[in-house]
């Protein structure tokens, strides 16, 4: 992966992270966070079809459940142990 992708990735996976930190933290009603949610993550998916084609999407999509996944059975082991 060269250091577009890395960085690429760390952006999708950072706002990954903040939406699902503005589901938990959102002081305002329901209805009204997911249509911010919705239209950040429709900006989100604009600017990524305007930046990268579809296979480099796919693939960079592939990493980042990859990343997740390893992270997330590494994170399950520390917690039982």
């Amino acid at each position: 992966m060269n250091r577009s992708e890395k960085t690429l990735f760390a952006f999708v996976i950072g706002a990954a992270a903040g939406l699902a930190a503005g589901f938990l933290f959102a002081p305002e009603k329901g209805k009204n966070t997911r249509k911010k949610l919705s239209d950040k993550a429709t900006e989100l998916k604009d600017e990524l079809k305007e930046n990268i084609d579809a296979d480099k999407l796919r693939s960079l999509a592939n990493s980042a459940i990859s990343g997740v996944e390893k992270y997330s059975k590494k994170f399950s082991e520390v917690m039982n142990n």
